[in-house]
C-alpha cells in the first residue's frame, strides 16, 4: 500500500527528529535576505526555536552563526551557486539561550531545466557539537601523548642492523648524551664513541648475547658532551629474521648517574662502618640492671655527644624517645632472664644537644659472666637510612597515587568519548532504517564506520593501558566461552566480512588457569585481525582456531586462508600503531597488544604468512594450575 503524502511528512519529521538533522532551502529568484524561506522543525529546534516561532529567512540564519564564521558562510554559500558545487561547511551557531553549538550544513543548487539558472539551493544541517567535542578531546589525548613521548627522561630508540641506521629515537637524547636526534642520526656509532674506553668491553660482551636473540641489560659510563662522566643503564631487545640474522634492535637507556653516585654513597657508607666496626668504632655500652653506664667506648660520646664522665649519672634508658622507651624497657626486662640471648633494637636517642637520633643496635645479655657483668650493646647511628627509607616509602605512596590517578584518567576519558559515540551510533542506525535512498544509505555507512573505528581504536587504547598496568589474574579459563564471546563481537564489524566462517576446536580435559582478561584481547584481536583481511577472491574463506590444552601449557593455533602478510613486513607488524598501509583499518594497536598480552603471561609466539594464502599464528601459554 503506497502511503500518503501526511505519512512521508510525518515519517520525515520524525527521523529529522531522531537524528538531529534538519533540511532548509533558499529561493534564489528571489533577491531579499528577508524574505520568508522553509525550514523543517527540526531546524528550528538546532538553531534554538520552536518551530514557527520566528519567520525562516537567509538573514535569520545569518544572525544566528557566530559572527567570525559569517563570512565564511556567505562565501560558501556563493561560491556554492555561482559554480554549482556542492555546498558542505561546518559553522558555529549562537543559540537564544546562550549556547554555542557546531552545526554541518550540506546542499546542492536546483536549477530551472528551462533556463538553466539557479532557482533554490536545498540541504540539510546537523548538531555536530559532541563529535567534534569529541574529537577534540582525542586530539588533546594524542597531544598529551606526545607531549610525554617528547618529555620522557629514557631514550628510546631503534636501529636497522642491516644497513645500521638510526630509524627513531626520542628527543631525550639530547639530555641524556648531550647530542641532538640529528646528530645521532647522522652518526649512528656516536653512542659508542661516547663510552669511555674503559666500558666499551661491556659492549662487546653483549653483543654474542644479542646476536642470539636475547635481551640485554647493561650498564656503561659515557662521556657527555658537557665533558662530564655519565652512568647510563640499558636494555636492548634484538630482532631476528627467519634465519637467526639479526635484523633490529629495539631499546631504551636512562641516565642512573643519580643512581649510580647514591649506590656508590651507600658502599662508602658500608665500607666506613666496616672499618669502624673493625676498629672498635661503633658505639659500645655496657650497663647494669639499672640502666646504669659501667663502660662506653669513645665512637659512644662522638656519637651521642655525651662525654665519659657524664654517662655514668646518666639512666641511658630515659635518654630513648618516649615513643620507644616501653618496648626498650620490656625487651630488656625479657632478656634479664635469658643468659647469653641477644635483642635487637631501633629507636630514636636524643643527643646531649637536644637532637634525635636513630640508633640500631643489638644487647646481649652477659650479666653471668663475671669479667662483664652487665648487658653490652653493640650500636650505630642509622639516621641516614631511616629518613632514606621513609622518603623512599613517601615515594612509593606517591607512586600508587599517580598509577591510580592515570588509571582513573584513562577509564574517564575512554567513558567520555565512547559515550556521544554510541549515541551517534544509534542515531544513524534509526536513519538508516527511515529512509532508501542510496546516497544517504551510503553516507550513514560511512559516518557508522568512522564511529566504529573511533571507538575500536578508544578500545584497543583501553585494551594497551589495562595489560600494560595490571597484574597477571589467575583464573580458571573456558576457552570455549572465551572463543564464543570472541565470535559474537564479530556482528559488529561491517556485514561484507560476514561470510567468513570462524569456527574453533577446543582438546583436553584438563584444568587451565591464565589471565581471563589477557587471553580474551589474544583472541579478539587475532580472530578479528584475520577476518578483517580476508580474501575477497577465496570462495570459502575462514578462520579456524584450534585449542590443545595440557597440564604443562595450552597450544593455541589460529589460521586463516586470508590475504596473508608480505614477508618485507614480517618484523614490524608487531610495532605499535604500525598499519600495513594507509588503507588499512584499525588502530595498529591489535598485534602490539597480543604480543604484549603473551608476554605478561609468559607465553611465546610464532606466526607464518604467506601472501594470497594465509596466516597462522602459534601460541604457547603456559598452565598456573598448582
Amino acid at each position: 500500500m503506497q502511503s500518503k503524502p501526511a505519512d512521508l511528512k510525518y515519517h520525515l519529521e520524525l527521523s529529522q527528529r531522531m537524528a538531529n538533522i534538519g533540511s532548509w532551502e533558499m529561493d534564489l529568484t528571489v533577491d531579499d535576505q528577508d524574505a520568508p524561506q522553509y525550514w523543517s522543525d527540526e531546524t528550528f529546534r538546532i538553531l534554538g526555536y520552536v518551530p514557527g516561532e520566528i519567520v525562516p529567512t537567509y538573514s535569520a540564519f545569518l544572525n544566528s552563526v557566530h559572527p567570525d564564521d559569517r563570512k565564511e558562510v556567505i562565501a560558501a554559500a556563493e561560491e556554492s551557486i555561482r559554480h554549482a558545487k556542492k555546498y558542505d561547511l561546518e559553522q558555529r551557531h549562537l543559540l537564544p539561550d546562550g549556547r554555542t553549538i557546531v552545526t554541518q550544513s550540506v546542499g546542492e543548487v536546483i536549477f530551472d531545466p528551462k533556463t538553466g539558472l539557479p532557482i533554490k539551493l536545498c540541504g540539510a544541517i546537523k548538531d555536530v557539537t559532541e563529535s567534534k567535542q569529541a574529537q577534540e578531546a582525542l586530539e588533546r589525548t594524542g597531544k598529551e601523548m606526545q607531549t610525554l613521548f617528547k618529555n620522557i627522561d629514557e631514550v628510546l630508540y631503534s636501529v636497522d642492523m642491516q644497513e645500521y641506521r638510526v630509524l627513531q629515537m626520542s628527543p631525550a637524547c639530547e639530555k641524556v648524551y648531550g647530542y641532538t636526534v640529528q646528530e645521532m642520526t647522522d652518526n649512528p656509532l656516536k653512542w659508542f664513541e661516547v663510552i669511555l674506553e674503559e666500558d666499551q668491553h661491556i659492549i662487546h660482551e653483549s653483543d654474542p648475547v644479542m646476536r642470539r636473540g636475547d635481551t640485554v641489560v647493561n650498564e656503561h659510563r659515557i662521556r657527555h658532551k658537557d665533558g662530564s662522566i655519565r652512568w647510563l643503564g640499558g636494555r636492548l631487545t634484538p630482532t631476528l629474521d627467519e634465519t637467526g640474522k639479526l635484523i633490529r634492535i629495539d631499546g631504551v637507556c636512562v641516565d642512573i648517574t643519580a643512581r649510580k653516585e647514591a649506590e656508590q654513597a651507600l658502599l662508602d657508607s658500608e665500607r666506613k662502618y666496616r672499618t669502624l666496626l673493625e676498629n672498635s668504632s661503633d658505639g659500645i655500652v655496657v650497663t647494669d640492671r639499672n640502666n646504669s653506664v659501667l663502660f662506653a667506648s669513645s665512637s659512644m660520646h662522638r656519637i651521642t655527644g655525651y662525654a665519659p664522665d657524664e654517662l655514668p649519672q646518666v639512666d641511658i634508658g630515659l635518654l630513648f624517645h618516649p615513643d620507644n622507651q616501653d618496648a626498650m624497657i620490656s625487651n630488656l626486662e625479657n632478656l634479664f632472664n635469658k643468659p647469653g640471648e641477644t635483642a635487637r633494637f631501633v629507636s630514636r636517642f636524643r643527643r646531649k644537644d637536644g637532637n634525635w637520633i636513630w640508633l640500631e643496635g643489638v644487647t646481649q645479655n652477659l650479666l653471668h659472666e663475671a669479667a662483664v657483668n652487665g648487658l653490652v650493646t653493640n650500636f650505630r647511628d642509622v639516621t641516614d637510612r631511616i629518613e632514606y627509607e621513609e622518603a623512599l616509602r613517601a615515594a612509593n605512596v606517591d607512586l600508587k597515587k599517580t598509577n591510580d590517578e592515570l588509571d582513573r584518567f584513562v577509564y574517564s576519558v575512554s567513558h567520555d568519548l565512547r559515550a556521544p559515540l554510541a549515541s551517534l551510533s544509534g542515531l544513524i542506525e534509526l536513519t538508516a532504517t527511515e529512509t532508501i535512498e542510496p546516497e544517504l544509505l551510503e553516507y550513514l555507512t560511512m559516518m557508522k564506520q568512522s564511529v566504529q573505528k573511533l571507538d575500536g581504536f578508544i578500545l584497543d587504547i583501553l585494551d594497551y593501558s589495562r595489560n600494560s598496568r595490571l597484574t597477571v589474574n589467575k583464573e580458571v579459563i573456558d576457552f570455549h566461552e572465551l572463543l564464543k564471546d570472541a565470535s559474537e563481537h564479530l556482528k559488529f564489524m561491517s556485514n561484507e566480512r560476514s561470510g567468513v566462517d570462524v569456527r574453533w576446536r577446543v582438546s583436553g580435559d584438563t584444568p587451565f588457569q591464565s589471565d581471563n582478561s589477557r587471553l580474551k584481547m589474544i583472541f579478539g584481536n587475532l580472530i578479528s585481525n584475520a577476518v578483517r583481511y580476508y580474501n575477497v577472491h577465496e570462495p570459502q574463506p575462514f578462520v579456524e582456531v584450534t585449542v590443545l590444552v595440557s597440564e604443562k601449557e595450552a597450544f593455541i593455533k589460529v589460521a586463516d586462508n586470508g590475504v596473508g602478510i608480505d614477508p618485507k613486513l614480517h618484523d614490524k607488524i608487531f610495532d605499535m600503531f604500525y598499519r600495513v598501509s594507509n588503507k588499512s583499518v584499525g588502530s595498529g594497536l591489535g598485534l602490539y597488544i597480543v604480543k604484549e598480552a603473551i608476554e605478561k603471561v609468559d607465553g611465546t609466539m610464532e606466526f607464518s604468512s604467506e601472501p594470497g594464502v594465509g596466516t597462522e599464528f602459534r601460541i604457547r601459554i603456559p598452565n598456573l594450575t598448582g
